[in-house]
């Protein structure tokens, strides 16, 4: 019996090794900060202006509650959103760099559409796709 004990924890042991995780060496994961071409939205910036008047909500100050103080209006103006641009155009690691204070819904809708917009064309360097950051202003009127 410790016999085969011993004969399941041998091939647990060296059965785990099967099952490693492949890491990623520094280079591949590393963010090329300046790469020879820069990452673009498939079809320029033309299309990029074009999905975002087409997908960005519209947030509006509620007009029929007189009752809200002043100080509780929403207020519109630029932020910008900060991701990263993987390898293969995907879009990760969405931030808002800064903020709108008095416009939460803004800040909401800006990350939900960077979040869900399609791949991009990856930056290169040397001919090969690199991770890079883009940063997007993004400007709401609020009425």
């Amino acid at each position: 019996m410790t016999k085969n004990t011993l004969l399941f924890f041998l091939f647990l042991v060296l059965g785990s090794g099967a099952f490693a995780q492949v890491t990623e060496s520094p280079i591949d994961t590393a963010i090329v900060t300046t790469p020879e071409i820069d990452a673009e939205y498939n079809g320029g910036f033309d299309a990029l202006v074009n999905y975002l008047s087409h997908n960005l909500s519209y947030i509006g100050n509620p007009k029929h509650e007189k009752s809200v103080p002043k100080e509780e209006l929403l207020e519109g103006g630029r932020l910008i959103v900060r991701f990263i641009i993987e390898k293969d155009g995907s879009i990760t690691h969405v931030k808002l760099e800064s903020k709108l204070p008095k416009c939460e819904p803004c800040n909401e809708e800006a990350i939900r559409v960077v979040k869900n917009m399609p791949k991009w064309k990856p930056g290169s360097s040397d001919g090969n796709a690199v991770r890079t950051y883009v940063r997007l202003p993004i400007v709401f009127d609020v009425d």
